[in-house]
């Protein structure tokens, strides 16, 4: 049973009921009585406490407690204090409290700022290194990730984005299948061969028609590629590459109305192909008959049409039983500009019906007379007059721009992606000519024909995903040179064949690059494409710029082993002059320099190539036995280069290479490399540098040292670099020539460091006296001093002249000296026949220690601190 607090307060006084008594008065106690009641009780037990309990004051006592002064200690307690509450002065100097103020507020602000900028710090450096991180991880993938072979394109979209910038392994890695590389060997082979012309050609000056050479190399693969449309992508190129750069700034205006210009007479050329192999197809049904006008062949189109497709216009407008709307835009689409204008002159009557002025505009029109510009041409167009049910009609006055015409009205015309496209790119072509008008809607601009036709994307073109040429060929037709050429690379069966386009493009400076200058840290990325770039200042821009760079040096890189002189042509195409969006306007010396930033940047891929293949006598040439230089393959193209003498050669690519062997670890290149360069004092510090860094790890109780060179780890064990030093300096004293440039304290380093060697094995094998005798030869110690304090002096001031690689081997050399000394003096000590010439020898030992252990303390700074301890105590041993 739960009781409340009330029913208990009840109880309790029904508990008392018996006891009370209306003479006496009931008390009722608060809380402020209990709390007086209780001081009061404390008070009277502190002042009457009782005495201790005498066997407690015995036991304590007995413990060190003394209970007296205890018991006072505890009665001068004030205990009434701890029930008050304390309250607060209040200190009424304004002055001091407003000091105290501003120093608590300058004390937290210090302690903000304190907390602010390690946040920044730690907030900045994070970044930093996450930046860092990424650069390391895109260059590594970079450089490995071509070794691998390609993936298939469904995998693509699950791989990360670090993983595809790596770049397309162009199915050459020798990772891949054997059956992908016997059918691309051939091939890349072939486009090889045009690339090692193109070469040749640049250095005669002489200019090369590399377009038909690419086509060729590509027929000839062509049961490889099993594909018919690569050939009208080659004559598509063929109708850019047919401009020439030369009339004329090269704007991006003027590059951009070139190309729309060639892509009409494209799509044109190919349509008259269509036209004839219709009629071909169908001869009976065209019946031309004789040899056939452009008139007749385009009669004999339009009745093969009518006649053998169920996709034809049935709307037509027919004059004297031909339909000449349909005949004078077939004219047109043709490219038959001139006979269109003579078929509507003679058909006046036919095209005047509804339009007075039509044909009056179409004389000004394709004139490109200034009537048309200004509003001519016979006026605006009656459009509440005319009827357009016939869309050949529609489409005629659409693309001369005879009034603002919808879409759809042509819509039965444009059949095919190719119509399309013309009939889009006919409008841009010729927008200058109806400038003016005001008769602007529904006509395209090529800036949104081309984001249109990004945005469709190549699922729209190609939903199957087996044709990528068709799109790329869309994109090439509206002038995204850059952007087709990415997109052909991530088609593994097209790589091989877009790197090339690529190349002929930058040839006949089509393909936008990015500034040299700019390098790859001023460049964003558009998207997720691997080459394709944009300046900072327009990330937002359809147009990108191409990484031309990456891709050559990444396909050079993927060519197999024993292509090496493939791969040096390839990247001596880095130094083509190409077309930077930022190169007009750039005076003689801006464009000079910016060549000499291409140059570099082959230089350094050309190095990089030449130290992953290691094939130096090939390419750098080599020195004979005589002293003559054998020249190697690759100064044949310095001039490519713009290296112009041999010492230029020499500093630009022998030199760095070598620099980059000596920070790799590759001893033997290294040596290889800067006696090719004929830096010979280097060679000699290099191998100083070598030996004392193989005696230090001796020292420190390894046998050898390891140095972690790229994807190998390269073992430099002392006896190597000592074979080879000892063949080098031998080699430079018996060359005069090569002797009188020797820098004598690089040559007296390394025979020290030789001589050193000498001394250390002699001790390893035993052979003591030896070793003392090549130790006392170099001079390096004052063992024949006698203990001489001013000899030792003299020692250990030498020392501050000697090399690095000598001077941080000492405590090795000091340590092997006193115990060959030990192990002498012990010989002589233990022989059961000691004689006076014995002794003598032994008191000569003691002496030799002496002053070497003078010499140590002199030069103990230089050393290990248990160095000295150890000399100590071999020297205790003798004496």
């Amino acid at each position: 049973m739960t009781l409340s607090l009330s029913t208990l307060l009840e109880e309790s006084k029904r508990l008392t009921t018996h006891l009370s008594s209306s003479e006496i008065p009931t008390v009722h106690r608060g809380l402020d009585l209990l709390e007086a009641e209780s001081r009061k009780l404390v008070a009277r037990s502190m002042r009457n406490g009782k005495a201790l309990d005498p066997r407690a004051q015995s036991m304590l006592a007995g413990s060190g407690v003394d209970t007296d002064e205890l018991t006072e200690n505890v009665a001068s307690s004030a205990l009434l204090a701890a029930f008050e509450l304390l309250q607060p002065s209040y200190d009424g100097n304004v002055e001091s409290f407003l000091g105290q103020q501003q120093e608590q507020s300058i004390v937290s602000a210090i302690e903000e700022s304190q907390l602010s900028t390690l946040d920044d710090f730690d907030r900045n450096m994070s970044q930093h290194m996450n930046n860092v991180w990424e650069d390391t991880q895109r260059r590594l993938f970079e450089e490995l990730g071509q070794y691998q072979a390609a993936e298939p394109r469904p995998f693509l979209g699950s791989m990360s984005p670090l993983a595809r910038q790596s770049g397309p392994a162009f199915g050459l890695s020798d990772g891949g299948s054997g059956g992908n590389k016997k059918c691309t060997q051939p091939r890349v082979e072939r486009y090889a061969q045009v690339v090692r012309k193109l070469n040749d050609a640049r250095l005669l000056s002489q200019q090369f028609e590399l377009l038909p050479g690419l086509e060729k190399a590509t027929a000839d693969s062509s049961q490889e590629l099993k594909s018919k449309q690569i050939g009208q992508v080659w004559k598509l190129l063929e109708h850019y590459t047919a401009m020439s750069p030369s009339s004329g700034a090269t704007t991006e205006g003027n590059m951009d109305r070139r190309l729309v210009a060639r892509a009409c007479e494209y799509l044109e050329n190919t349509f008259i192909e269509h036209v004839d192999s219709k009629i071909a197809q169908y001869p009976h049904d065209a019946n031309l008959g004789g040899v056939p006008s452009v008139h007749l062949r385009i009669k004999g189109y339009l009745k093969v049409l009518y006649a053998r497709t169920d996709r034809a216009p049935k709307d037509v407008e027919v004059f004297g039983g031909e339909a000449v709307w349909a005949h004078l835009f077939m004219l047109y689409r043709c490219g038959y500009k001139q006979e269109a204008l003579a078929y509507a002159l003679d058909k006046e009557e036919a095209f005047s019906g509804g339009d007075p002025g039509f044909v009056t505009h179409l004389v000004a029109f394709l004139d490109n007379s200034p009537s048309v510009r200004s509003g001519g041409g016979g006026g605006d167009l009656p459009a509440t007059t005319l009827s357009f049910e016939d869309p050949y009609k529609a489409a005629m006055y659409r693309v001369v721009g005879r009034g603002n015409i919808p879409k759809k009205a042509e819509a039965e015309v444009i059949l095919t992606t190719e119509d399309y496209m013309w009939i889009n790119l006919a409008q841009i072509r010729d927008a200058d000519k109806i400038s003016g008008t005001g008769i602007q809607h529904g006509r395209d601009t090529l800036e949104t024909l081309q984001a249109s036709m990004l945005k469709h994307g190549p699922a729209h073109f190609d939903p199957s995903g087996n044709s990528p040429l068709l799109y790329f060929r869309v994109l090439l037709l509206c002038g995204l040179l850059e952007n087709a050429i990415d997109y052909l690379l991530k088609s593994e069966r097209f790589q091989i064949e877009a790197v090339h386009m690529a190349i002929a493009l930058v040839y006949y400076k089509l393909l936008r690059l990015p500034t040299p200058s700019a390098g790859s840290e001023a460049m964003v990325s558009t998207g997720d494409s691997s080459y394709l770039v944009a300046s900072e200042g327009a990330a937002g821009s359809v147009r990108g710029q191409f990484d031309f760079s990456r891709l050559i040096t990444q396909y050079a890189r993927a060519l197999p082993e024993d292509k090496a002189d493939d791969s040096i042509a390839y990247l001596l195409l880095l130094t083509l002059p190409g077309y930077q969006s930022s190169q007009s306007g750039l005076s003689v010396e801006q464009a000079a320099e910016m060549q000499t930033r291409k140059n570099n940047l082959c230089e350094k891929a050309i190095v990089r190539i030449l130290y992953e293949r290691q094939e130096y006598s090939h390419f750098l040439g080599d020195i004979q036995s005589d002293g003559t230089r054998k020249r190697g393959v690759l100064e044949r193209f310095l001039p490519l280069l713009g290296i112009t003498t041999s010492e230029q050669f020499s500093h630009t690519i022998i030199r760095s290479l070598a620099d980059l062997s000596r920070d790799e670890g590759r001893l033997a290149d290294t040596v290889l490399l800067y006696n090719l360069g004929e830096r010979y004092n280097t060679v000699l510090n290099v191998l100083c540098k070598q030996l004392g860094e193989a005696l230090y790890q001796r020292s420190m109780g390894s046998t050898a040292m390891f140095v972690d060179s790229a994807a190998t780890t390269v073992v430099v064990g002392l006896e190597d670099v000592e074979g080879v030093a000892r063949a080098v300096l031998a080699h430079y004293r018996q060359r005069e020539h090569i002797a009188r440039v020797l820098d004598e304290r690089a040559v007296s380093t390394c025979s020290m460091l030789l001589a050193i060697i000498d001394f250390v094995n002699s001790y390893q094998r035993g052979s003591y006296e030896e070793a003392l005798e090549v130790i006392e030869s170099t001079n390096l110690l004052p063992l024949g001093a006698n203990g001489d304090v001013s000899a030792a002096t003299r020692h250990a001031e030498q020392v501050r002249t000697l090399d690095d690689a000598i001077t941080r081997n000492f405590s090795l050399i000091l340590l092997t000296t006193m115990e060959t000394l030990t192990r002498i003096y012990a010989g002589l000590k233990e022989s059961p026949y000691l004689d006076g010439i014995k002794q003598a020898n032994m008191q000569q030992l003691r002496r030799k220690a002496r002053g070497l252990m003078v010499f140590a303390g002199m030069i103990q700074f230089r050393m290990p601190s248990d160095t000295f301890a150890k000399l100590n105590r071999m020297d205790v041993f003798m004496n």
